[in-house]
């Protein structure tokens, strides 16, 4: 049976929503969205079903009329908003018409209050049956414009707040797969404010020349040249071609708040516990393994089940099982075994289960920290998987643990995450690109003091590692 041509389309096109008979609804095309969105007012549950209006009433496509949505047609998801946390939403399904194809997707409602577009069309509504040529389409290109003059100015003013306070102002491009992440936005938002510079460089279009002598990066036609300060946000499914972006860079002898091997170092499970267990820092039991039919032994070295077990390398609590039982935990590793996938086995904690501590960590100083709660009895606590973040005062203990580990991971910006056990407590991940989801709970000022440690240390150019592993 012969498949249906993809439909070539544009960066925004008209839609039409047949459900409501409203026609050409300006909509955003954008493949880096996972799922779909169109603005939703007045939204609420009641026991015979979803009630909600389309757009808010300073939209031209709003109507007033109150929509009612009964299951199966609508259920609550969680989803990741623009600043890349989770939140719960409603999603419902709709008839949509697009450049003469008529589909039947999956919309979550939202607040578009302040965007452009009323309608988001993500990816997964495009897999299978689009084309996108973004140089073609019908953008509101007037009201494009007004938006990015009126950040534009937002930041001038920003900008002219406050003189550098290292009385000079160095130039900063933040290396950043995502531009609209809150932890972006955050660092420019900072470095702009203190009277910096900045740029945000997508390091997964760069591309870099290598000749004698002449280490270039280059990005949108042009070398990235006369750059002071970078700092990688470098994502775990590109750490291999961002942290080569980032060595580039050091070639240049640009100052970087994390070098290319710490990130790599801090990617790699197994190298990061080795080097934690050397220094002395508490960790949970750990075993790694490949392709080894002593099973048995390997549970019996953590402890026996339950257990959680990792492939090596993830963060994001991504790739993390727990198994109850002696059975799961060797269907598990045998399956790992099967695919060739290397994987580490821990003990389970019991008492810090579906709990764990996030300490940011600044030059070595713990500058905010939280508490991570997972939900629906998810043993993951952290908050890219759900869980629910709440201030927490640290031990004297866990405070010179979090330095120690940051310490002996290379990494002078981090967030260091432990948990609290009967025998103190013990670091499970040093991350190297922590998220300022922290700010939200604690109030701290986390983009703040990284910049002002870029003011403190960019003068001397590129750091050397002294880690040795």
């Amino acid at each position: 049976m012969a498949t249906k041509p993809l439909d070539i389309i544009g960066r925004a096109e008209k839609v039409d929503l047949l459900d409501f008979d409203i026609q050409g609804v300006a909509s955003k095309i954008d493949t880096g969205a996972d799922v779909s969105a169109i603005w939703a007012t007045s939204i609420e549950e009641k026991d015979d079903g979803l009630y909600f209006i389309l757009f808010g009433p300073e939209s031209p496509y709003y109507t007033g009329v109150v929509q009612r949505f009964t299951k199966p047609d609508y259920e609550i998801t969680r989803v990741a908003n623009s600043f890349g946390h989770r939140e719960l939403r409603y999603k419902v399904k709709l008839r949509i018409r697009v450049k003469d194809r008529t589909i039947r997707a999956t919309f979550t409602l939202s607040d578009r209050s302040e965007k452009v577009y009323p309608i988001l069309v993500g990816r997964r509504l495009l897999q299978g049956k689009f084309l996108v040529d973004v140089s073609n389409g019908d953008p509101l290109r007037d009201l494009e414009d007004q938006r990015a003059a009126t950040l534009e100015e937002d930041l001038r003013k920003l900008q002219l707040q406050r003189k550098p306070s290292n009385g000079r102002a160095l130039k900063v491009a933040i290396l950043s797969n995502g531009p609209g992440n809150y932890s972006t936005k955050r660092l420019k938002e900072e470095a702009l404010r203190r009277g910096h510079e900045v740029r945000v460089v997508n390091y997964s279009k760069c591309y870099v020349t290598l000749e004698s002598g002449k280490p270039v990066v280059r990005y949108e036609g042009e070398s990235l040249h006369d750059i002071d300060v970078i700092i990688p946000r470098i994502a775990a499914d590109l750490t291999s071609y961002g942290s080569s972006m980032v060595r580039q860079f050091e070639m240049q002898n640009v100052f970087t708040t994390t070098t290319s091997i710490a990130i790599v170092r801090s990617r790699d499970k197994l190298r990061s516990t080795q080097l934690l267990a050397k220094a002395g820092i508490g960790i949970p039991k750990t075993v790694f393994a490949r392709e080894t039919a002593d099973l048995d032994d390997v549970l019996d070295q953590v402890g026996g089940a339950p257990v959680i077990i990792k492939v090596a390398r993830g963060t994001h609590g991504n790739g993390v099982v727990l198994a109850e039982t002696r059975k799961a935990a060797k269907a598990v590793m045998q399956a790992f075994y099967v695919e060739g996938v290397s994987f580490i086995v821990q003990e389970y904690v019991a008492e810090s289960a579906g709990t764990d501590i996030r300490v940011l960590v600044v030059n070595g100083k713990v500058v905010a920290s939280m508490k991570r709660q997972s939900l629906d009895d998810d043993f993951r606590s952290n908050l890219h998987q759900g869980g629910e973040g709440s201030m927490v005062k640290l031990t004297n203990e866990e405070r010179r643990t979090a330095v120690k580990a940051a310490k002996t991971m290379g990494l002078p910006i981090c967030g260091v995450d432990m948990m609290r056990s009967n025998r103190g407590p013990l670091v499970l991940e040093v991350n190297s690109s922590p998220g300022f989801g922290i700010e939200k709970v604690t109030g701290r000022n986390v983009a703040e003091k990284i910049i002002e440690y870029v003011e403190q240390h960019a003068k001397g150019g590129r750091r050397k590692d002294k880690i040795g592993a």
